[in-house]
């Protein structure tokens, strides 16, 4: 679930086999999807490091899909999206169900932190976008690495405001500023070092 005013329409894939495809989203009070710009910027980011074909993704506080869709879009074998909201998960539900999607994806409706202390399927990407005031980013990024989440070579992207900071964490490879964001990219090997402990 993204972390911003309410929102509709206006998403599209940017690239791919859906390119320039409409996402609709009918808004929420504590979501709208990452900017076209920052997305862009992501997927150039990840595209540069590592190929998306073939690949599995996890979508934590989905939201409108848009992350986890572009993904598949340029490539990506596979997508498992997690969304606490009723009413959103519902959304995703009838989205990827009129896509024809439902072999490609995997719908979790549960708060993150549950969902990662569950049973483990590791994935290539995780992404994080979870809502602005959101306070336990690092508890996330944690259990993600304590528990295997993330497959040998795989990327963690974390969407976060600017007044928090990665720097510390040696895992991180990446950050760029949008708006009032920032996206940090985490190649993960392992668990953290002590400095990288929330």
């Amino acid at each position: 679930m993204r972390s911003f005013s309410p929102s509709g329409g206006g998403v599209r894939i940017l690239r791919g086999k859906w390119r320039g495809r409409p996402i609709p989203f009918p808004g929420s009070p504590h979501t709208r999807p990452l900017s076209e710009r920052a997305r862009e910027g992501l997927f150039n980011s990840l595209e540069a490091r590592t190929t998306l074909a073939g690949k599995t993704v996890i979508d934590l506080f989905a939201g409108s899909g848009a992350i986890g869709l572009e993904f598949l879009s340029r490539g990506a074998a596979a997508c498992t999206f997690v969304e606490k909201d009723p009413q959103v998960f519902a959304h995703l539900k009838r989205l990827t169900e009129a896509w024809g999607l439902t072999a490609q994806t995997r719908l979790v409706q549960s708060d993150v932190v549950a969902f990662l202390q569950g049973a483990v399927q590791p994935a290539d990407f995780i992404f994080i976008g979870a809502p602005y005031r959101y306070w336990q980013r690092k508890t996330v990024l944690q259990l993600i690495c304590e528990r295997g989440w993330l497959r040998p070579g795989g990327y963690v992207i974390l969407e976060h405001p600017l007044y928090e900071s990665y720097d510390e964490w040696a895992s991180l490879v990446h950050k760029a500023r949008y708006l009032s964001g920032c996206l940090s990219i985490f190649k993960i090997h392992g668990p953290p070092s002590p400095s990288e402990a929330p």
